[in-house]
């Protein structure tokens, strides 16, 4: 395959992105990015961070230059609600000049709901690939109750019905006769429930009339060399495809049981993670942001905190834990084989799994400097989180390059998908030849 041009919607910190650069460095397809959408201010200054390594190209710009620029979009500081300008202006000025950069050199098109076709076609002179991971709140078992309870349906005005813009886009590209190859779908398993698969079919159906086959899998993460259970719905669709990309049919059953599913190298591409290359319980000779690092993830001691301690799997447990829990699959060193779903907190119940600190040296640490009322356990740190996702530590570190806000960075690493997966995915799309 040549190479392909990219329109991420939904980009977040851009794990499509990352998972075509894995592919790029191993000399299997090449791409270009040539627009992405994201309104979220801290979720593009990570992703500059990441694709861009903080490429800085405001820091010779006045004020208000850069903010006559922001001005011109649409933009959110909690991901849910757009920002007054006042607020965006109230930003430093490292983190607005890093906004600026990932603004522009990204060509982020900010708002989904503010896109033409016929201007995107003008921005970027066409693209073979429209990913669109479109919010997930209001189809997740956890907020069902989101939007009156609508999901995705169209017209519903929810965040998961920004689904129907991307109709709206084809639907706009098709009139100037630019229609993109791929299109590429991932959301949560709850999309394909009684409750939620009637709208899914609608979507197919119109998929089909455009002249799209689509494939739907479900895949989970520990499939694909990633230590975390994380089952996601993804729907691969084919515009004018040949007889080796049937569409298969929106049932579960049928879901499942699909042939063709897309699979993992993660082996192949030296990219699969063991959850002790992961989660770090070696504290000894730590520095004063790493002390503080996993220091933020020790809850207070509390009835609700203890539970959470019993009810969820703990992901590391010292020697003395070990021998108690004699039925839990762990390997010499303590480790279970993986994690449940990274989820946007980990101070939540059920959450991800916590790791048992009774005995380490973060405990003394702990100690040492009169912490009282604290757990024996802490939960996974954003580093960690970004890590199970498939990002490497040192996309991290350039994210901290910029702020350090542990909220923040839970939620764009539980808004994410897992990259492994997504290079099986892609992988897959490059072998069908089409």
């Amino acid at each position: 395959m040549e190479k392909i041009r990219v329109f991420e919607t939904f980009a977040g910190i851009g794990a499509q992105h990352k998972a075509l650069e894995i592919l790029k460095q191993k000399k299997i397809m090449d791409y270009e990015i040539v627009a992405t959408s994201e309104w979220d201010v801290w979720a593009n200054i990570s992703y500059h961070a990441i694709h861009n390594h903080n490429q800085n190209i405001a820091k010779n710009l006045s004020d208000q230059e850069i903010h006559n620029f922001l001005k011109t979009f649409t933009l959110s500081l909690d991901s849910k609600t757009p920002a007054k300008f006042e607020s965006i202006k109230k930003l430093s000025r490292e983190n607005k000049e890093v906004l600026y950069s990932s603004l522009k050199l990204n060509n982020n098109l900010s708002d989904i709901t503010k896109i033409n076709g016929q201007e995107l076609y003008q921005k970027t002179k066409g693209f073979d690939l429209l990913t669109y991971s479109f919010p997930c709140q209001d189809l997740s078992t956890a907020g069902s109750f989101h939007g009156g309870n609508r999901g995705m349906s169209k017209d519903s005005g929810t965040r998961s019905g920004l689904l129907w813009e991307i109709e709206r886009i084809l639907k706009e590209l098709k009139t100037n006769g630019e229609l993109p190859k791929f299109l590429l779908l991932e959301n949560v398993r709850n999309m394909l429930s009684s409750k939620h698969i009637e709208d899914y079919k609608v979507w197919l159906k119109f998929l089909k009339k455009l002249g799209y086959n689509t494939q739907t899998y479900l895949l989970n993460a520990e499939d694909f060399g990633t230590p975390q259970k994380r089952t996601r719905v993804f729907a691969l669709s084919v515009l004018k495809a040949g007889d080796n990309f049937k569409d298969t049919l929106s049932t579960i059953k049928e879901v499942v049981e699909s042939e063709n599913v897309p699979n993992s190298v993660s082996d192949l591409f030296e990219i699969t993670k063991k959850i002790n290359e992961i989660i770090k319980v070696d504290y000894k000779e730590l520095n004063q942001e790493q002390i503080k690092e996993f220091m933020s993830s020790v809850p207070n001691d509390t009835p609700s905190r203890r539970r959470m301690y019993e009810e969820n799997p703990k992901l590391f447990c010292s020697n003395q834990e070990k021998k108690i829990k004699t039925k839990v699959r762990r390997d010499e060193a303590g480790f279970l084989p993986n994690c449940r779903t990274i989820t946007t907190k980990q101070d939540r119940n059920p959450n991800a799994g916590v790791i048992d600190i009774k005995g380490s040296d973060l405990e003394k640490q702990i100690n040492q400097i009169g912490l009282i009322n604290k757990s024996k356990y802490r939960f996974l740190t954003p580093r960690e989180c970004y890590m199970f996702m498939g990002f490497e530590e040192k996309d991290f570190e350039n994210v901290l390059k910029n702020f350090n806000k542990k909220d923040i960075l839970l939620r764009q690493a539980g808004n994410s998908i897992a990259v492994n997966v997504l290079v099986g995915i892609f992988n897959h799309m490059n072998e069908l030849g089409e």
